[in-house]
């Protein structure tokens, strides 16, 4: 279970065997399988001369408001849920463009029921990881429920998930213009605008910060 980049953990996923680490911070045992969990949300870490694991968590950082609109980076999708890391606030009225940064990450999550579509077999149709996403806040505690409902919220810069070039909008459509692949989104109405003017790589680094 050793790897190179900060895996993203939620409460009671198994981050190791009892035999292998022992518990430290934001972890707890489960004897009855053997196994360590997370319980709470961060990043896994792993110490292989101490033998530890642990989760580390977000500093305080002020969270947003129920209704706001913020933007963050899609980091995993896990069993139709999409785990976003939200790194601020952006204005679309009365003139798209504002974008204030907070001062740390917050976490946050899209369930399937606040995509805005009647059934969903796959979240990866909708939103998939390194994804830039435009959201409403719609809880006050954290992992923040993410909304995006409505044709201002969803996508508006994605990866290609083969090749890894920023996919460009070609006739509604998402197309990578190194391999020529196409994939599917939840796109807002804001998708490649030059409204929202982002360092898209800056924000994807920040995941791995």
């Amino acid at each position: 279970m050793n790897s190179q980049e900060p895996k993203r953990v939620v409460p009671g996923d198994v981050i190791a065997v009892i035999e292998e680490y022992s518990e430290g911070q934001s972890v707890y045992v489960d004897q009855q399988m053997g196994v360590l969990r997370a319980s709470a949300v961060g990043r896994l870490k792993l110490d292989n001369q101490a033998k530890v694991a642990s989760v580390v968590t977000r500093r305080n950082v002020k969270g947003p408001r129920k209704g706001a609109t913020v933007l963050g980076l899609v980091t995993q999708v896990k069993e139709n849920l999409a785990f976003v890391d939200i790194y601020g606030e952006v204005a679309l009225e009365p003139r798209p463009g504002g974008f204030i940064e907070y001062s740390g990450v917050l976490d946050g999550v899209i369930t399937p029921e606040s995509v805005g579509v009647e059934h969903i077999d796959d979240m990866l149709n909708y939103v998939r990881p390194n994804d830039i996403v435009i959201a409403r806040v719609m809880s006050t505690i954290s992992p923040y429920l993410l909304s995006i409902k409505g044709p201002q919220f969803g996508v508006i810069y994605a990866l290609c998930s083969k090749c890894g070039e920023m996919l460009t909008l070609e006739n509604g459509t998402l197309k990578c213009p190194r391999c020529g692949n196409v994939e599917s989104r939840k796109l807002s109405t804001f998708v490649s605008s030059k409204l929202i003017r982002l360092d898209v790589r800056r924000l994807i680094l920040r995941r791995f910060q």
